[in-house]
């Protein structure tokens, strides 16, 4: 399928001459030096979310609410439960297979096993604490050298990553910054540490803020409600253990003896589910002869219910996730499409996010990786390309009557492109990109072109002579037979 016309970029025109030389460095900054390290992290408006203390907050809060865990939790397995894939950056070019099946064999893509402690799902996970914390940090820690076999059988030394190990930002002290702006090293509060040079470290940031290196959590817009829940909570707790189990009032005689007896029966009463009270009436007398006397004190039906402000506050905390669609069945009312409709931001989010640790990813591991075990020039030029897909739940039924619609408008999902990305929407894999994947050896192909009369450059030029629309994919690898077929690539 071809949306629009093809370009062609020519370097001819370009400008020629001597080069002027910018100015190197930063002149300003973006906030004083004391700010940017205050208390091991960024200033807030609140001073109790300010520098440090705030990680402290943001981990009671996830450990303590139910609203804060699924806020982060659904956004999470969103992320983790989509495909992640390793492409090569050229599927013809043999050096750029083999850096992507290494990067695949070390990392744990592409159905591999993976040589880090972590598999690839538990190391998004972890990249995913940006949103806890505001940022991420890991260090890169390097394995010792193993002999790795290729998909052809030739055996190659590599160093492979061992782990990327989580350094979390409450341990940071000083955050310190090159004078090109990158990360010169990382100094934590922590005995028997040492520096971390920005070489070793992966640096994920959720929402980034002028002046301040440690990001803004997901976490922070949530705060306030989570801080008036918390204090109903606590406050209803009080009211229901003192009113609903009733107050014990008892009547003593006005002796030393009599008081102190009379307190040590209203404490069983309150704290034992068994505790009871026998008060002797005298002989021939009734209660108000007694000297003793109990009554329980009930005031339960003059508590305020705070099912509603606790369910407006947990509104709230959703709200700060785009979280609203998850929310909907919990009230009285509840519409699907207005839940679909809710949702797809909250989706453009998770894509959003799972795109920005997708890049990160690429640019401070996997490019750090090649560029240790094969050159920066590989790494530069043949680096391969993470991918991550299906994060949206696909509706098979919306798809379908979209494809019947576009079918309908003249559109033609014929091109390898087009046929791979429907595929994908609905849940398909992608086609086999040769023929041997598809059990077409090339010995059983020139056997078929020879039974037809024809040899490999007649075949290649009646596939030449066919338009794009057809569905067959040119096969640019010189000498071989061109393969047929919906889409196939080179033989």
């Amino acid at each position: 399928m071809r949306l629009s016309p093809t370009f062609f970029r020519s370097n001819a025109a370009l400008p020629q001459g001597q080069l002027s030389e910018p100015e190197r460095g930063e002149a300003g900054a973006d906030s004083e030096q004391w700010i940017r390290e205050l208390a091991g992290g960024g200033p807030d408006v609140n001073p109790e979310l300010t520098g440090s203390a705030k990680f402290a907050v943001y981990d009671e809060m996830r450990k303590t609410d139910p609203t804060i865990k699924s806020l982060l939790w659904i956004p999470s397995l969103a992320i983790r439960g989509a495909n992640w894939g390793l492409e090569p950056r050229d599927e013809r070019e043999g050096l750029d297979r083999l850096l992507a099946d290494f990067v695949a064999a070390n990392l744990g893509l592409e159905g591999e096993d993976g040589w880090l402690d972590l598999s690839w799902s538990k190391l998004t996970q972890q990249g995913l604490e940006e949103m806890v914390w505001g940022c991420m940090l890991e260090e890169l820690v390097w394995g010792e050298i193993r002999s790795w076999r290729d998909a052809d059988g030739d055996e190659h030394l590599v160093r492979p990553l061992a782990r990327l190990a989580p350094r979390l930002p409450a341990t940071v002290s000083k955050f310190e910054r090159a004078t090109d702006g990158a990360i010169a090293q990382v100094t934590q509060q922590l005995p028997n540490t040492r520096p971390i040079p920005g070489s070793k470290l992966s640096y994920l940031v959720f929402e980034q803020e002028a002046g301040r290196w440690d990001g803004v959590s997901l976490l922070r817009p949530a705060w306030g409600s989570w801080r008036i829940k918390k204090a109903l909570l606590v406050a209803a707790g009080i009211g229901w253990d003192r009113f609903a189990m009733g107050l014990p009032v008892i009547w003593h005689p006005e002796t030393p003896e009599g008081e102190e007896r009379a307190k040590q029966i209203g404490r069983n009463v309150r704290s034992h589910e068994r505790a009871y009270v026998h008060f002797p009436v005298p002989s021939g007398g009734s209660k108000a002869d007694s000297e003793w006397a109990l009554e329980i004190l009930n005031a339960a039906a003059t508590l305020a219910d705070p099912t509603p402000l606790i369910k407006l506050l947990s509104d709230q905390q959703a709200e700060a996730g785009l979280l609203n669609f998850m929310r909907l069945g919990l009230g009285e009312t509840g519409a699907r499409a207005t839940a679909e409709a809710q949702a797809n931001p909250f989706y453009l989010a998770c894509e959003a996010i799972a795109d920005d640790l997708r890049r990160e990813r690429m640019r401070q591991v996997i490019r750090r990786l090649i560029e240790v075990n094969f050159g920066a020039e590989a790494a530069a030029a043949h680096c391969p390309r993470l991918t991550v897909s299906r994060i949206v739940p696909r509706d098979l039924e919306t798809i379908a009557r979209a494809l019947g619609l576009l079918s309908t408008a003249g559109f033609a999902f014929t091109d390898r492109a087009a046929t791979d990305d429907v595929r994908e929407l609905v849940g398909f894999p992608k086609l086999p990109r040769s023929l041997e994947e598809q059990g077409i050896s090339r010995a059983r192909l020139q056997q078929i072109l020879s039974s037809l009369g024809l040899d490999s450059q007649t075949f290649a030029k009646i596939v030449a002579a066919l338009p794009e629309e057809v569905g067959l994919a040119r096969n640019r690898a010189e000498g071989g037979p061109l393969p047929i077929g919906n889409g196939a690539g080179p033989a």
